[in-house]
């Protein structure tokens, strides 16, 4: 059943700026000087009324350039945006499926709910907070990034749509410059290896060019047993200077692979202390194992498929895109950006749910998880004892007594997250100091995600390659086999359209050369329509999911062998909405 649904809103901002002068002795200005005077004579051009500097501006505005970036030596993306002032970038997770927020904003969910992320001048995704899509996913930071530009509330609700807190800008290198360089960077204390370019200039007197990008392969910042983070970017574009203004063409392709780090236990000492539990360091180590990388589940209509857990977050982004800015009359300026992008990927990574009580010794979790078990006919099992072996690796068959956590495997496939995005305005500027902007902004975003039969495994909770269990009863039937606890928790299917028209204005006033205010509206109306295809808990089909030959228990579509799950379902779905 498709469903639509249309949601209007009506945004406000007023913003003042006043600059003072102050007179001193003069002396020679320094390098730095020189270089911080030059930023703050920088025109933004990011969610703000254009022609006006950094010191000019009416709004909050930071910038870092590509030296202030390098000294940084930021290891993703989100870890550049946290060096900006008054944005908060949690950026734990590894490459990607970072928390971003403005100060002031809570995170209400995972990824940028509140404010934008844009690659010159126009939104990655047109909403910050997709459930396994999050807008850091699809970007990357390398040399073909002249500047990055953040706008903090202000206009930045006014001049995009779906960012009342702000907006992060990553602005292109265009080749006004002409030269390139290479190099290569590694970890010190973790195994990565990558490699960055780049090059423009001139191809004539009124044409130039930049072309920059990077590749990488490696382990990532925490052990996982295995090189998570592969693949590479490269964007090109190429500048057409008119007598009147320039017309831009982009290019972008980006097809890479990252580790992510989802959340994980920790010991609780008290009065606000907290601590690793034994074998596990959250704060340096990932439950990411080489025992776990490969693993036969089903897609979200039942079908048997294989899944690599190294696949992490894959992110696959191809776009184009068009800007014109041009004066078209006297003080009259036309400024139309536009961009296609196709973009998909997935998410497949550990999740630490635990136990009903929390990550704990396994022995007591397999004595209760056989006592709420029946065969496929009903009965109880025999529960008399319980038998915990390690299922792969070292000591394979050996019996294992230790601390052990439940992973929820989180496993989705990004089908289409593209979009084409379109920015068109006016900007007049009058000779009594009034400044008046006009616009019209239209997106078209697709969700269209594949939330497959997300399996349980039991496994050790070890920060080196965590193991695979066996749990079976007294009889011998295997309750957890080679770590599978659950061979299906949900399967969710989304084919979901959003598209956004947002007529918007702003009117500047120079009142005088040191007082400028500006107040603009944004009219934003979104049309949903799609469709949502359900179902939880498991099949209603036996599966032989080993290949054995015969139907085992947890294979059994009539038995019960993971009933706790039941008990948490809700609260559990509530978290992972929550924590995405």
């Amino acid at each position: 059943m498709k469903n639509t649904h249309t949601l209007n809103a009506l945004t406000l901002a007023v913003c003042a700026a006043l600059s003072g002068t102050a007179f001193a002795q003069e002396a020679a200005p320094s390098d730095a000087e020189k270089k911080e005077k030059e930023k703050y004579e920088q025109i933004v051009v990011t969610a703000a009324p254009g022609g006006a500097t950094m010191q000019e501006a009416s709004v909050s505005v930071s910038s870092f350039d590509e030296n202030d970036i390098i000294k940084l030596a930021p290891r993703s993306t989100a870890e550049v945006f946290r060096a900006l002032p008054g944005i908060r970038a949690e950026s734990s997770g590894g490459g990607g499926n970072a928390n971003i927020t403005i100060r002031g904003i809570p995170l209400a969910t995972g990824g940028s709910k509140f404010l934008q992320l844009h690659e010159d001048g126009l939104p990655v995704l047109e909403y910050g907070d997709i459930n396994f899509g999050n807008a850091d996913n699809f970007i990357r930071y390398d040399w073909s990034v002249a500047n990055v530009e953040a706008i903090r509330g202000g206009s930045a609700s006014t001049f995009a749509s779906n960012s009342p807190g702000g907006v992060i800008n990553m602005i292109s290198n265009t080749g006004e410059v002409g030269g390139g360089a290479i190099g290569t960077s590694f970890g010190v204390d973790y195994d990565e290896f990558r490699l960055d370019f780049r090059y423009g200039g001139e191809i004539s007197d009124d044409m130039y060019y930049h072309i920059a990008g990077f590749a990488r392969g490696g382990e990532g910042p925490r052990d996982t047993g295995y090189n998570g983070d592969q693949g590479g970017q490269i964007k090109f574009n190429i500048t057409k200077m008119l007598d009147n203004g320039h017309i831009r063409f982009y290019y972008k392709n980006l097809d890479d692979k990252v580790s992510t780090y989802l959340p994980s236990p920790v010991l609780v000492k008290g009065d606000g202390e907290y601590g690793p539990v034994p074998n596990y360091d959250a704060s340096s180590q990932a439950l990411n194992s080489a025992f776990n990388t490969n693993i036969s589940t089903f897609d979200s209509f039942g079908n048997p498929e294989n899944r690599d857990v190294r696949d992490g977050i894959e992110s696959k982004v191809s776009s184009f895109g068009i800007e014109v800015d041009l004066e078209v009359a006297d003080n009259l300026f036309l400024l139309n950006k536009f961009r296609t992008s196709d973009i998909s990927g997935g998410f497949i990574a550990p999740f630490v749910d635990g136990f009903p009580t929390g990550p704990g010794d396994v022995s007591n979790f397999a004595s209760a998880l056989c006592a709420g078990a029946t065969d496929g006919d009903g009965n109880a099992l025999n529960c008399d004892t319980t038998t915990v072996t390690l299922a792969n690796g070292p000591g394979a068959g050996n019996a294992y007594s230790g601390l052990a956590f439940t992973n929820l495997q989180f496993d989705t496939r990004i089908n289409d997250l593209g979009n084409m995005i379109n920015d068109f305005s006016l900007r007049k500027e009058f000779d009594n100091g009034v400044d008046l902007t006009v616009g019209y902004y239209y997106s078209n975003q697709e969700i269209a995600t594949s939330w497959s039969s997300w399996q349980t495994f039991i496994q050790t909770l070890d920060g080196s390659n965590s193991q695979m269990l066996n749990i079976t009863n007294g009889d011998g039937v295997e309750l957890v086999s080679d770590g599978l606890l659950s061979p299906s928790f949900l399967s969710w299917e989304w084919d979901l359209n959003y598209q956004t028209t947002a007529p918007y204005m702003n009117v500047g006033f120079e009142l005088s050369d040191n007082i400028l205010i500006d107040a603009s509206v944004r009219y934003d109306t979104v049309e949903a329509s799609g469709e949502l295809i359900n179902s939880c808990c498991g099949g209603n089909t036996d599966f032989d999911i080993n290949g054995n030959g015969v139907i085992e228990q947890i294979e059994d579509a009539s038995a019960v062998n993971s009933g706790f799950i039941a008990v948490v379902l809700l609260t559990l779905i509530a978290q992972v909405r929550r924590r995405k």
